[in-house]
């Protein structure tokens, strides 16, 4: 079943000639898109043969290089593919499998060369003919490289494309018509990806609505998580909230909330992280240097780098790298009881008194970085994706928040409950 729930793999060929009927012969080719679906497929041929039908284990770099140079010492070009083959990502399969009771029984059931022998739908763009159709001096790696942008970007920017048009009057008159005010000429909206062209400040609509959410004015508590990183459900959220036309107490919370967590967003959270990663990366560095990361998953990269400096830092930087849309949510989940009206209730403000509002932000929005790097370092059961739409994840900053909250004695408010209005 797999050709007809997959688009399969799109191949860009140059002089290619159709031999006996069946066989199609060419002098190059690249793949323009599908390369996670050859990925996959090497993977699990990998597996399959280092399994042999054993129970599946996670393996180690120096396990999987015995295991190439044993299997396929006769083949320098399933060596070359093995050296660019991350072992993170092979127990990433391992992982998923093991959690997965379905797909694992389908692993160990099936025959390898029943593996190798399904069929997938195979696209094929012929360079030549494309070449002669444009014109000009375009080369066939340009025209290659065109059709993989075009198919990428084809991909990335439809569902921005259809919300943003559809809802942006709505979006400028009832939401973001408060943010539009206090940043006038200075912070431009973005509805499409790519619509804004120049040197100003830009921010899209994703990166505004987001945060709202992690507030739980709209959802249940539970499906707050389950909405981190998500773009379909946030728009879906959205539509369902304009199309109902509200006007009141909701919208009201809701256009004075986009503003005010986008500045806390510049002024603290992008700060605070990049001033952390840099301290962090010298912590890890030091403890890579001291043998005490033997538990993590980049142990083996810190042994292969055999104490060079250089080596080791470019591991740091990547073990201890983030993803700002993975940490934003569940700092505003943090803070959700915490919001409050200024006097005239045109704007928001925090019951946090302003002169200890840096060292709690530092200390909140560090302990939620930290536990994060741990939780990848310790390697992942499943995705990255679906550890942090957990419940688990958000609870990340607890503590520093319950130590924050007893010492300056913070009384929580119910502004978030009382203009609630659940959707989801």
């Amino acid at each position: 079943m797999f050709r007809f729930l997959h688009s399969g793999t799109v191949v860009s060929l140059t002089n290619p000639l159709v031999k006996d009927g069946s066989t199609l012969r060419y002098d190059d080719c690249c793949l323009t898109n599908g390369n996670q679906t050859r990925f996959i497929i090497l993977v699990l041929t990998f597996l399959k043969i280092l399994s042999d039908n054993q129970e599946l284990k996670k393996i180690n770099q120096k396990d999987f290089q015995s295991f190439i140079d044993s299997e396929f010492k006769n083949s320098d070009r399933v060596k070359r593919i093995a050296q660019y083959t991350r072992v993170s990502k092979i127990n990433e399969m391992i992982n998923f499998l093991k959690q997965n009771n379905k797909y694992h029984d389908c692993f160990k059931s099936i025959n390898l060369e029943t593996f190798l022998k399904s069929r997938i739908r195979v696209q094929i763009n012929l360079i030549n003919a494309i070449k002669e159709g444009i014109g000009g001096t375009l080369d066939e790696y340009s025209v290659g490289t065109l059709i993989a942008e075009a198919n990428n970007d084809t991909q990335k920017v439809k569902v921005d494309d259809i919300f943003g048009n559809k809802y942006r009057k709505d979006l400028e008159e009832k939401l973001f018509n408060k943010f539009i005010g206090e940043n006038k000429g200075k912070v431009n909206i973005e509805y499409r990806y790519g619509e804004v062209t120049g040197k100003g400040e830009k921010v899209h609509i994703l990166t505004l609505l987001r945060p709202v959410v992690a507030t739980g004015i709209l959802t249940k508590e539970k499906d707050i998580f389950l909405m981190t990183n998500q773009r379909d459900p946030i728009y879906r959220l959205f539509e369902k909230f304009l199309s109902k036309g509200f006007s009141g107490e909701t919208i009201n919370a809701i256009k004075k909330l986009i503003p005010y967590l986008y500045d806390l967003r510049k002024k603290y959270v992008e700060v605070i992280l990049e001033q952390h990663k840099r301290d962090l990366i010298r912590e890890y560095k030091e403890k890579a240097i001291s043998e005490e990361l033997g538990d993590t998953i980049i142990s083996d990269d810190i042994g292969a780098a055999q104490g060079d400096d250089g080596k080791i830092e470019k591991i740091m930087r990547t073990a201890v790298n983030y993803n700002i849309e993975h940490i934003i949510p569940v700092f505003v989940f943090r803070i959700r009881k915490l919001f409050i009206e200024t006097s005239d209730s045109e704007k928001l403000d925090l019951i946090i008194p302003a002169a200890k509002r840096d060292a709690f932000f530092k200390s909140l929005i560090k302990a939620i970085y930290d536990n994060y790097v741990k939780m990848r370092l310790k390697g992942l059961s499943t995705s990255l994706t679906t550890e942090v739409r957990s419940r688990k994840f958000y609870d990340f900053g607890t503590e520093a928040y319950t130590v924050w909250k007893e010492q300056e004695n913070l009384k929580e408010t119910d502004y978030i409950e009382r203009h609630r209005h659940v959707l989801s």
